[in-house]
């Protein structure tokens, strides 16, 4: 009785975390501080209650990210003396913690939430899908913004975009085993969300869009997902051949057809000759998690690097940053949780695979042009994988969405 007690209280809090975090991850990084606030209660209630109940076992994946959480916070503790504000990188660290410890909570909170709670969070993301698109829009067509920013900034909101649209895409083929999924307003989201993503102009993130895309379709129509695939492949090689082979004013008209020479691409490549650099000077653990950027200034006048002036940013390469801060361990660890989510995912059933693949896929891809850790978009994605891992689909197909 009085396990019930607590639990009926958390699931609420759960439900009002997942809440915010359903109107934030596009619209506020404020909105979002109230979620992982608000998650932290059953985060540590629900951990408890599975060690206490031995069971606490987890996924492999969880094992590596948890292994990783603590390489992580390793080379920040051998590292402390250099890192300008600790407390930022050891905040950041509550990423992985939410990720692991979330596929205890999702365990329960997917079992115990009602239809209607479901479809009331589903339709709150999609709301700030639309609303996001709709302020991108705004931004482009009536304040001239070459890049709109949307509300959370160009790059996040991009990169953002471009993993869930995919996700959002499978729910809407796979609507009928969803029955909190309002299929008409979904569609308009994702048409809203396209629009939005495609004005940012962020390459790395449409690239990684047509990665995912093939493999959110070979779920529904392989034969169909062949094709699609080969025509990213020309699109992306076009676009390849423009990049590599173009002058420098081609990409005035478009940033899409940009070429390698112009300044932006400049100083990305800048960037990860310097994460290479700092992760061959401190090999085994790095300079401390998400603690390039405090070197990057040394590096790039030591090493007579490009791009000099821009010295307080990371690598622009997700991988690349993990490497300079944990070092050639800490990248063999986040590797082996990458694979592994991967592994399981698609060893599942049709309907989980077919939403978390693409989105992995998206995220790996458009991940080797940006730091895709940001407060919105680590949250998405930790989220993501906390739930994916906890989550199980009827196998029946008599799911059918409420018209």
């Amino acid at each position: 009785m009085k396990r019930r007690c607590y639990r009926f209280p958390m699931i609420k809090t759960t439900n009002a975390a997942l809440f915010f975090l359903a109107a934030g991850i596009l619209t506020s990084v404020t909105v979002l501080s109230v979620y992982q606030i608000l998650f932290a209660f059953p985060l540590i209630y629900f951990t408890y209650q599975a060690f206490k109940n031995n069971e606490y076992q987890l996924p492999k994946s969880g094992y590596w990210l948890f292994a990783f959480f603590l390489v992580a916070l390793l080379s920040l503790v051998i590292n402390f003396d250099i890192i300008p504000k600790p407390s930022k990188n050891f905040g950041r660290l509550k990423y992985f913690l939410f990720g692991i410890a979330g596929i205890y909570v999702f365990r329960v909170w997917l079992n115990e939430a009602t239809l209607k709670t479901k479809t009331i969070l589903a339709n709150t993301f999609l709301v700030s899908i639309i609303a996001a698109a709709l302020f991108a829009c705004y931004q482009f067509w009536f304040k001239g913004d070459l890049r709109p920013k949307g509300f959370t900034d160009t790059m996040r909101y991009g990169y953002g975009s471009g993993m869930l649209l995919l996700t959002l895409l499978s729910a809407l083929i796979h609507q009928r085993r969803l029955p909190w999924l309002n299929w008409g307003f979904a569609l308009a989201a994702f048409i809203m969300g396209f629009i939005g993503m495609y004005l940012t102009f962020t390459r790395g993130a449409f690239l990684g869009f047509l990665s995912g895309l093939p493999f959110v379709l070979y779920y529904y129509r392989p034969k169909i997902a062949y094709g699609v695939a080969v025509l990213a492949i020309v699109i992306g090689s076009v676009l390849g051949y423009f990049y590599f082979f173009g002058n420098q004013d081609q990409g005035e008209g478009s940033r899409y057809l940009m070429s390698k020479e112009n300044s932006g691409d400049v100083i990305r490549r800048s960037q990860w000759k310097a994460a290479m650099i700092a992760t061959q000077e401190r090999p085994l653990l790095g300079y401390g998690f998400s603690n390039f950027h405090s070197q990057l200034k040394r590096i790039k006048n030591d090493y007579d690097l490009d791009a000099k002036e821009y010295d307080d940013a990371h690598s622009h390469n997700l991988f690349l940053e993990i490497a300079s801060g944990t070092g050639l361990i800490g990248l063999f660890i986040f590797l082996g949780w990458v694979i592994s989510w991967a592994w399981e995912s698609f060893r599942s059933d049709k309907i989980k695979a077919s939403m978390v693949i693409p989105f992995g896929v998206a995220w790996v891809v458009s991940s080797q042009f940006e730091v895709t850790f940001d407060a919105n978009n680590a949250s998405m994605i930790f989220f993501f994988y906390a739930i994916s891992s906890a989550i199980r689909i009827p196998s029946s197909s008599s799911q059918v969405h409420p018209r």
